[in-house]
C-alpha cells in the first residue's frame, strides 16, 4: 500500500554471520487472524496471544495502532430519529443538535452545555404527527435560528416552519409552508434564487414525482410561499443535498432516488432555480442518502451515496469539474443497508474522510482517505448500534471533528468523539522451535512517521509455563546477545508502538528471529531420530512410529497449520503412538493438514499427516 512522505527505518536485515550463512529464521507477517492463540505454536502463522490499542485488520498484512471512539448520549428516547443536524439554535455560540421523532410526534432541539456534556430537551413541536426530518435554518433573516419540518402524516402532511420568536429557542410558532405536498420524506434549506435568503426544499414521498422549492412572499415570512417545480419526474427524490456542484456561483441541487433507478444532480441552468437541467452520475438501486464533497483533492466537487438496494457505498469521482462525467469507486459492498453517509475531513489531515451508517448490520464505520486522492482507504469500525443518519461538528470545543448520529430503530441521538491511541501492544503466541537453538538476532519491516516509534521486547525460556520477564527495550534491530538466553527453546515477542499526533500510526509489516543449530550429535548409538505416520492420509486413525530408543521420552504434539496445538500424544504401544483425529476435547478435528512434532532432549522431528 503506497503511503507518501512516510520514512523506511527499518528494512528487512540479514545479518551474515558464520551462523546464520547455514542458520535458521522465523517470522510473522500478518496478524489477521487475530488473538487468544496463547501457545506453544510451532509456527505463527497469522494469529496471537493477546493486543492492546493495536489494528491488524485495517491493511492486510500490517498492524497499526487503533482508532479510538468515545461515544456520548444526547438523548436517549428519540426513536424514530430518521435525522438529526448540528445548529447554533440559542445563539450561545456551541453546537446544539435539532433532531426529530416519528414514535413520539416530537420535533426537539437539545441545549449543548459547552463541552458536549450535558444536554437539555427544548421542544419545538410536541404533538406533531410523524415529522419526517427537521432541518436548521434562519428563514426569516433575523439572524437566529429557525426550523423547516417534513410531514409524512397523511392527515397533515406537507411542509411547514417553525420560527424562532424569542432568539434562543424556547418559544416557536408554527406556520404552513404547504400542506398538499404528498409526504415529504426530506426538507433542507439553501438560497436557492441567489436573493440573500434562505428557501426551503423538499422532495415528495409515497411513489410521487416532485422535487420542489419554496420563497416566502412576505416580509417577514409566514404562511405565504410560492412553489417552484425543480422536477415533475424525478422518481421520487429520498434525500437532497444542494451545492454548486458545477462551481458557477449558484446552488445546484443533488437527487437521492429511493425506489427507482438513479442518482442524478439537476443544474440550476438560470441561476434563479426556475429552469433546472437533470444530470445523471450513476444507475443506482434504491439510494438513500447522498452527500459531495472534494474527495479526490482536485478542486471540483466529487459525490458520495448510500444505495440500500445494491448493498453497498460508492464515491463518484467528478471526472471534468462540470458534473457531466462520473467514475465509480466502490467502498463498501455486500452491507446490509447502508442508510447515512457525510464526506468529511474527520481525521483533520487535511484529506475528506467519509463517514457511513449502516442500519441493519448496527455499525457507524470510518473510512480514512490516506493519501487525499480517494484511491486508498483504511476501514474503521467505529462504533456498534442503531445508525439512520451521521453528519459532523465540534461538540466539545476542542477544535477537532465530532460525529453526530441518529437512530431509527434505537431510540439515541449520539455523538461520537474519535482519535488515535498514543500507545498499543501486541503480545506474540509463544513459539516452539523445537530442540536448542543458537539466537542470534532480531529483524523487522516498519514504517515510522515523524512523531511515532516502534520497539520489541521479548521473553525466552524452556518451560512455556513460566516465561519469566520481558528483556529490555529493543529499539533498533540487530544483535540478541544480553536480551535473553541462546539456547532457550521457547521464544515471544511483544512490539510496542507509540505517537505523539492524533491519528499517527507506526506500520509494522515484518518481523523476524535468527537462530543456528547448536550442532549437537545423535546419540551413543548413532540411531536417528525420525517419525512416521501411517497411514498417510487417512480418513480415521493414524500411527505414530517413533525410534524405540526415544519411545519413553518423546513428547508428540498435533498442530494445525495456524501452528495450534490440537492434541498432545501420551498413550503407547511400544515405540507407536495412535491419533484417533480427535482434539484434545475429544471433538472431532476438521479434515486437512497437520504437523506433528517430536521432541526428544535436545532434537526435534516432524512429519505432515493428511486427516481424510
Amino acid at each position: 500500500m503506497k503511503r507518501e512522505n512516510i520514512r523506511l527505518v527499518c528494512v528487512m536485515i540479514i545479518l551474515l554471520t558464520p551462523s546464520l550463512l547455514n542458520g535458521y529464521y522465523v517470522s510473522q507477517s500478518t496478524w489477521y487472524g487475530g488473538p487468544g492463540v496463547a501457545g506453544p505454536v510451532t509456527m505463527w502463522g497469522n494469529t496471537f496471544s493477546a493486543q492492546s490499542h493495536t489494528s491488524w485488520t485495517v491493511f492486510p498484512g500490517e498492524l497499526i495502532l487503533d482508532i479510538s471512539t468515545i461515544s456520548h448520549t444526547i438523548n436517549s428516547s428519540m426513536g424514530g430519529c430518521h435525522y438529526a443536524f448540528p445548529a447554533d439554535m440559542d445563539g450561545d455560540g456551541d453546537v446544539d443538535v435539532l433532531a426529530q421523532s416519528t414514535d413520539h410526534y416530537d420535533v426537539a432541539w437539545f441545549e449543548n452545555d459547552g463541552i458536549g456534556g450535558g444536554w437539555d430537551t427544548h421542544m419545538v413541536s410536541d404533538n406533531y404527527p410523524l415529522p419526517r426530518c427537521a432541518f436548521p435554518g434562519d428563514l426569516d433573516g433575523d439572524g437566529d435560528m429557525d426550523v423547516a419540518g417534513a410531514n409524512i402524516s397523511a392527515s397533515s402532511r406537507g411542509v411547514e416552519w417553525w420560527r424562532n420568536e424569542d432568539g434562543v429557542g424556547g418559544n416557536w410558532t408554527r406556520f404552513y409552508i404547504d400542506d398538499q405536498y404528498g409526504s415529504p420524506l426530506f426538507v433542507c434549506c439553501a438560497d436557492i434564487n441567489n436573493d440573500d435568503t434562505l428557501e426551503v426544499i423538499a422532495p415528495e414521498g409515497n411513489n410521487l414525482t416532485h422535487i420542489a422549492w419554496w420563497e416566502s412572499t412576505t416580509t417577514p415570512p409566514d404562511s405565504v410561499w410560492e412553489e417552484h417545480l425543480v422536477s415533475s419526474n424525478s422518481r421520487t427524490g429520498r434525500e437532497l443535498f444542494p451545492v454548486d456542484l458545477d462551481q458557477d456561483g449558484d446552488m445546484d441541487i443533488m437527487s437521492a432516488c429511493h425506489w427507482y433507478d438513479g442518482l442524478s444532480w439537476w443544474e440550476n441552468t438560470d441561476g434563479l432555480g426556475l429552469t433546472w437541467i437533470e444530470h445523471s452520475i450513476g444507475n443506482e438501486q434504491g439510494v438513500r442518502s447522498v452527500h459531495a464533497a472534494d474527495i479526490d483533492g482536485d478542486g471540483d466537487y466529487d459525490v458520495v451515496c448510500a444505495t440500500m438496494d445494491e448493498k453497498q457505498v460508492s464515491w463518484f469521482e467528478n471526472l471534468n469539474g462540470s458534473g457531466t462525467s462520473w467514475e465509480e469507486h466502490i467502498l463498501l459492498s455486500d452491507c446490509e443497508w447502508p442508510r447515512g453517509v457525510h464526506a468529511a475531513d474527520v481525521t483533520d489531515d487535511g484529506f475528506v474522510d467519509i463517514l457511513v451508517a449502516v442500519w441493519q448490520d448496527n455499525q457507524l464505520f470510518l473510512y480514512k482517505n490516506l493519501d487525499g486522492t480517494g484511491m486508498e482507504w483504511s476501514v474503521h469500525l467505529l462504533k456498534s448500534g442503531w445508525f439512520e443518519d451521521v453528519d459532523v461538528a465540534d461538540f466539545n470545543d476542542d477544535g477537532f471533528t465530532d460525529i453526530l448520529a441518529a437512530a431509527t430503530d434505537g431510540v439515541e441521538v449520539s455523538w461520537h468523539e474519535i482519535s488515535g491511541y498514543s500507545s498499543g501492544w501486541l503480545e506474540s503466541s509463544i513459539l516452539d522451535v523445537g530442540g536448542y537453538p543458537e539466537w542470534d538476532s532480531i529483524a523487522w519491516t516498519a514504517e515510522e512517521p515523524a512523531g511515532t516509534d516502534l520497539f520489541f521486547q521479548i521473553k525466552s525460556s524452556n518451560d512455556w509455563e513460566n516465561m519469566g520477564a520481558w528483556c529490555d527495550t529493543i529499539f533498533e534491530p540487530g544483535s540478541l546477545v544480553g536480551y535473553i538466553d541462546s539456547t532457550h527453546r521457547y521464544i515471544q515477542y511483544r512490539v510496542g508502538m507509540t505517537t505523539e499526533s492524533r491519528f499517527g500510526t507506526p506500520v509494522l509489516d515484518e518481523v523476524r528471529f535468527y537462530w543456528s543449530s547448536m550442532g549437537i550429535e545423535g546419540s551413543e548409538e548413532g540411531e536417528e531420530f525420525v517419525i512416521t505416520a501411517v497411514p498417510n492420509p487417512s480418513a480415521g486413525g493414524v500411527s505414530i512410529v517413533v525410534p524405540s530408543l526415544y519411545a519413553e521420552d518423546v513428547e508428540l504434539y498435533v498442530y494445525d497449520l495456524s501452528g495450534k496445538v490440537v492434541r498432545v500424544l501420551t498413550e503407547r504401544n511400544g515405540s507407536t503412538f495412535i491419533w484417533d483425529g480427535r482434539d484434545s476435547s475429544g471433538h472431532e478435528a476438521p479434515t486437512g493438514t497437520y504437523i506433528i512434532r517430536g521432541i526428544v532432549e535436545d532434537r526435534s522431528a516432524t512429519v505432515r499427516f493428511v486427516k481424510l
